[in-house]
């Protein structure tokens, strides 16, 4: 019996490759590379395009990339996942090795913004119950099978829409440019990103300061309108009826109607030091306590006045009762009555002692 020596084993043949566009294919753990193997009747070779061992083809069918995998419907998506997290094939870098999958960099993105908008909203919680009644909406119209995982990531673009409505375009630009630092710092020490970053950030601070100052000053006009607007409603309808109508309130002990619409500002300080009091307020109640008959008090009639332009000086400090023998109570000063500037009221504009 011719005894021939042992054959050798033969060399295992290469694995199946995953083949990317780029400088040199890719090793991948077993399930992406299953995913992604070539269907039966396709060999495994080397060199992309080459003939499978034992099949007799000739090379890749019409539609194939030359360099690439072959391009078919059930690996398509596989693929695009497998390039995401391999890094376009130049290996995974740092932020792919966080963020694995396209909706994943989605839903990292959405929830930076929205953190980062937050704060410049004056941490408003509206937009977060917003993107809450989004959530739950969506699942009572079973519209979150539809989305197919994408149900979070819309609830998400509903809490940004209500930040950034919140506020502004220099805020929005503030809170860009602190994610692109932010970014740019975790990949340090590769430093270009954080340097356009920090460019970037003192940029949108910079209009950021100015829009919030113009801001507060268009409020403090405003306001300063509306208190003007709101003196100009108060006060009384006619120059005669300034000094019943302050005889009235003071009998009354009213402070803020007396303050606040009969006498100017200009006229309190005058006024409070007439009775030896601090503010206009101290000496509305020092005058009442003055005060013996309210009602009579405030039936209480001046000398004729002299009329100078818009103003009326009105003496009341010879203030005479006819129903009483007595006064009910004291004697005020000299008043100069004219109309409250942006109103069609009338009150006391300056005031001089007896």
């Amino acid at each position: 019996m011719d005894e021939r020596p042992p054959r050798e084993p033969a060399e295992p043949g290469p694995e199946p490759g995953w083949y990317l566009a780029g400088p040199a294919p890719l090793a991948h753990p077993p399930a992406v590379r299953h995913a992604t193997e070539p269907p039966p009747g396709r060999g495994t070779c080397d060199t992309p395009g080459a003939p499978s061992r034992g099949s007799g083809s000739a090379g890749p069918s019409p539609g194939d990339a030359p360099g690439g995998p072959p391009r078919s419907g059930a690996s398509a998506w596989a693929q695009l996942r497998a390039a995401w997290a391999a890094g376009g094939g130049h290996g995974p870098s740092r932020w792919r090795r966080v963020v694995r999958t396209p909706r994943a960099a989605a839903g990292l993105g959405i929830l930076a913004a929205a953190l980062l908008l937050w704060p410049f909203s004056g941490w408003a919680g509206l937009p977060w119950f917003a993107g809450l009644g989004a959530l739950v909406l969506l699942a009572l119209l079973r519209l979150d099978r539809l989305l197919r995982g994408w149900t979070w990531h819309l609830a998400g673009l509903v809490v940004v829409a209500g930040l950034m409505y919140s506020t502004g375009p220099w805020a929005w630009a503030l809170a860009a440019s602190i994610g692109v630092l932010l970014a740019g710092l975790v990949q340090l020490p590769a430093w270009r990103v954080a340097a356009v970053g920090a460019v970037l950030v003192a940029v949108a601070a910079t209009g950021f300061a100015i829009a919030q100052y113009r801001t507060a000053e268009q409020i403090q006009a405003q306001q300063a309108q509306t208190q003007v607007e709101s003196r100009g409603r108060l006060g009384a309808p006619r120059p005669a009826a300034v000094l019943p109508t302050l005889l009235t309130t003071i009998g009354r002990g009213e402070t803020g109607a007396v303050c606040d619409a009969l006498l100017d500002p200009a006229a309190q300080p005058p006024f409070a030091a007439s009775v030896g009091q601090p503010d206009c307020a101290a000496a509305v109640r020092a005058l009442a306590a003055q005060v013996t008959d309210a009602n009579a008090y405030a039936k209480g009639s001046a000398p004729p006045g002299t009329h100078r332009g818009a103003e009326f000086d009105v003496d009341a400090c010879h203030l005479t009762w006819r129903a009483s023998t007595t006064p009910p109570g004291p004697q005020l000063g000299h008043l100069t009555v004219g109309p409250i500037p942006g109103g069609t009221t009338y009150a006391v504009t300056a005031f001089r002692p007896c």
